[in-house]
């Protein structure tokens, strides 16, 4: 199997040869044109997510290649700035690029804490921002005309993620949480909690990391001495890989299974043995098998610049929140981000994750949410057939859990 590595060495390659160049804190550009807009893609390269950064970039890529780097009449500007995973950092580097480039729109970052900094800077210069990670904030108690949320909320996530959970374990009673420490696990830890009696489940620990973790022994050991009937997870990439990894040379798993509850999909799988991916639940805002036509152009395009790899959430994020802001534009018939914005609110229509539609009142995108079931090896038609899709859910998030008080104007 190809390494995931070698996945990012390959995608950093492409990206070479299409023109774009990744350069550090100064990021890239397209070639200027007479009429053009610029949109600022805030990736992590460097820091603790620098893997997914190459692939968020792709997916906004493919996005602007459909259209020919054009939209309403204009020509994209596309710049990129590396958020390091720093919240000051990457405030100054947005704010830096507004300031620098004229930039207009806003996608990325990847971290739930660096978004809740950079969408103050889009707030505060009147630029419209799409953002896709896990804190319910931007279309919460921190939600303004400016920002979207393109990941499904937490809420949806997780009540998905338990429902299927009990439909395949009916007997269990007892769930204990690894929790990142960080606004992303917090959100999440606080809906798992809540939910989790609807289910008749009891939350009977939880432990908190900071990111970057990689040492999980006195963690599982504390949570093996409640007997519980499954760990679920809150949090991410190699920090979920890690404690994966570890639960399974604990003997936890497979006997019992471990629930991925906000996963990257196929970045986290790729990179586990098949034996430690046996008996994982695992939720994700996309999956490359997602069955719409606009799904399958993307993939197609995708493997033709990653040597046939499939996307997992990363470049589905960076695909799908650039995509949102290029329908936005060709609705408006405008590049004028008041203009984009009114476009989107309220917007309802079909994508490549499926039926979508951009709540208003805090511009929360209601999208489905994907909840996953690995394959035994045996049971792979080839080697990127990690999971199948078992569930989908679009179930909104209930509006008096909501913090939006007010969307406010321009």
């Amino acid at each position: 199997m190809k390494s995931f590595k070698k996945q990012i060495r390959n995608l950093a390659v492409t990206s070479l040869a299409v023109g774009s160049v990744f350069a550090g804190v100064t990021g890239y550009a397209t070639k200027a044109s007479a009429e053009e807009v610029s949109v600022l893609g805030l990736w992590p390269t460097s820091g603790p997510y620098a893997d997914v950064g190459p692939l968020l970039d792709m997916g906004a890529q493919i996005a602007l290649e459909e259209v020919n780097y054009k939209a309403a009449g204009a020509t994209i500007k596309y710049i990129t700035r590396d958020s390091e995973t720093k919240p000051g950092i990457a405030a100054r580097r947005a704010q830096g690029a507004i300031d620098s480039d004229n930039v207009k729109f806003m996608v990325g970052p990847w971290s739930s804490g660096v978004g809740l900094a950079v969408t103050e800077v889009a707030k505060k210069n009147k630029v419209a921002y799409y953002f896709s990670g896990g804190t319910e904030d931007i279309s919460g108690k921190r939600c303004h005309k400016y920002a979207f949320q393109w990941a499904a909320n937490a809420w949806t996530a997780m009540d998905a993620n338990l429902k299927i959970f009990k439909q395949a374990n009916p007997d269990a009673k007892k769930i204990y949480l690894f929790v990142v420490d960080y606004a992303f696990g917090w959100t999440l830890q606080k809906y798992v909690e809540q939910l989790a009696p609807n289910y008749g489940l009891e939350v009977v620990g939880a432990d908190r990391h900071p990111l970057g973790h990689r040492e999980y022994s006195s963690f599982i050991t504390k949570a093996m001495a409640t007997d519980p009937d499954a760990i679920y997870m809150i949090n991410f990439g190699l920090d979920a890989i890690s404690a994966v990894r570890q639960l399974h040379n604990f003997g936890f798993t497979p006997k019992k299974p471990v629930v991925l509850s906000w996963s990257s999909g196929v970045e986290e799988l790729i990179q586990m043995e098949p034996e430690m991916r046996s008996n994982l639940i695992v939720g994700t805002n996309y999956y490359y098998t997602v069955d719409t036509p606009e799904n399958k152009t993307f993939v197609a395009a995708y493997k033709k610049k990653s040597g046939g790899v499939p996307p997992g959430y990363g470049p589905g994020a960076g695909y799908g929140v650039m995509k949102m802001f290029l329908t936005g534009m060709e609705a408006a018939n405008s590049t004028d981000p008041v203009k984009v914005i009114t476009a989107l609110e309220g917007m309802k229509g079909k994508n490549f994750v499926g039926d979508f539609m951009i709540n208003a009142r805090n511009h929360q995108t209601v999208r489905p949410y994907f909840v996953l079931k690995t394959k035994a090896k045996a049971d792979m038609k080839d080697e990127y057939d990690f999971a199948e899709i078992v569930d989908v859910s679009s179930t909104e998030q209930p509006g008096d859990l909501n913090e939006c008080e007010n969307i406010g104007t321009f």
